[in-house]
């Protein structure tokens, strides 16, 4: 993600981009409902765990859309930014955007949640001292209570310096060439990165997660912006992939969590046409800009990296009173929100907290839409 916004004003794929930064923020602020639902969710996979309930299961279920959306709208921004940035400056960019609050993220934001794990799923009662020496030098796991190093919900962070690094040539080549994927064009034809997706899907994981995929829907982002008309169609065809994405979502829940090629395919077509609805619906109804935009633009990608540590750190202590029911979760939800958003209003005042958090230096605020192209989704933070 970057912080800088997307909007431009002309030119080949270059209309209002106000809804990308709509689309981002409004994606970064659903963190705090999917991963409050990670906490009483059927999975048992997650640093602290309350009782389960169907609501949070069925949330995290079909929040399948979430993390490739991120990835897109990466995407999308990129291409903005290239066309005003050198290879070397676009890949120099992120280093300081990305790889620098990802070290500090993995150093200082993360351990906390792997102690509060430890203490939750094996009772841990050592110092937290004694845990960090434990923490920094077992590289067995990257599971979330295994007690070891391990980048948590910032892989998003890494996986998209990764991705970025390794496309900016190509992407710089078709920016260069003026490309535009005159089928994506055509509704039925939109329909055709479903295959290569599922195919994709069957790549070997890191981590847990398929780097791969998420490439392809960065690229995906990438191409969907080289030419307003995609969008024209997107957003004229809204109601279809919305209708697509409804259809593939009840597909989703009826196969549950199989991983036959048949589910799959089912998944990445109910994911696809859900991003290409929210794209449609976003551009035809967020593409204002706005004071409270323009503030969110610069607080995602800290309110990001910060989130997780706090939300674990609630969960672990709400679920010792309370755990089920309504009560917890929206405690622990709007507790861990409010701690990001405190946390945030000081680092954000200082060079040094900015700068490990990749803010950058501090500029007067704006009105999103007046800013130059270029943003990422911070997560944007292409």
């Amino acid at each position: 993600m970057t912080t800088a916004t997307t909007t431009t004003t002309s030119g080949r794929g270059g209309g209002r981009q106000n809804y990308i930064d709509w689309l981002r923020n409004l994606g970064i602020l659903f963190l705090f409902p999917y991963h409050t639902a990670r906490v009483f969710d059927a999975d048992a996979s997650f640093y602290v765990k309350g009782e389960v309930n169907a609501f949070s299961t069925v949330l995290v279920q079909l929040s399948y859309w979430f993390m490739p959306l991120l990835f897109l709208l990466a995407g999308s921004a990129s291409f903005h930014a290239l066309k005003r940035r050198s290879a070397g400056r676009y890949v120099s960019e992120r280093v300081s955007r990305l790889l620098v609050p990802l070290l500090f993220g993995v150093l200082v934001v993360v351990p906390p949640q792997a102690y509060y794990a430890l203490r939750f799923h094996r009772g841990y009662e050592g110092s937290y001292a004694g845990f960090l020496w434990r923490y920094f030098t077992d590289f067995s796991s990257w599971s979330e209570y295994a007690g070891g190093i391990s980048p948590a919900h910032l892989w998003f962070v890494l996986f998209l310096f990764l991705i970025s690094a390794a496309l900016v040539q190509p992407m710089l080549a078709l920016a260069r060439r003026g490309y535009t994927p005159g089928w994506l064009r055509r509704p039925p034809l939109a329909l055709l990165p479903v295959a290569p997706l599922t195919a994709l899907s069957y790549l070997p994981e890191v981590g847990g997660k398929n780097i791969f995929v998420f490439a392809a829907y960065f690229m995906l982002g990438f191409l969907v912006a080289t030419d307003d008309s995609i969008m024209d169609m997107v957003e004229r065809r809204r109601p279809l992939f919305l209708a697509l994405a409804v259809c593939g979502a009840a597909g989703v829940l009826l196969l549950g969590g199989q991983e036959s090629l048949p589910a799959t395919a089912v998944r990445d077509l109910a994911c696809w046409t859900a991003l290409l609805a929210m794209l449609g619906y976003g551009r035809r109804y967020l593409n204002g800009g706005s004071k409270a935009v323009a503030y969110c633009n610069e607080a995602a990608f800290p309110l990001y990296v910060l989130h997780q540590t706090f939300l674990v750190a609630t969960g672990f202590h709400v679920l010792r009173h309370a755990d089920a029911g309504p009560l917890p979760y929206v405690v622990i939800m709007t507790v861990s929100f409010a701690l990001s958003l405190i946390t945030y209003e000081i680092v954000r005042r200082w060079g040094l907290t900015r700068f490990v958090l990749g803010l950058g230096r501090r500029r007067p605020p704006a009105v999103a839409g007046a800013g130059s192209a270029g943003g990422a989704a911070r997560p944007s933070r292409s």
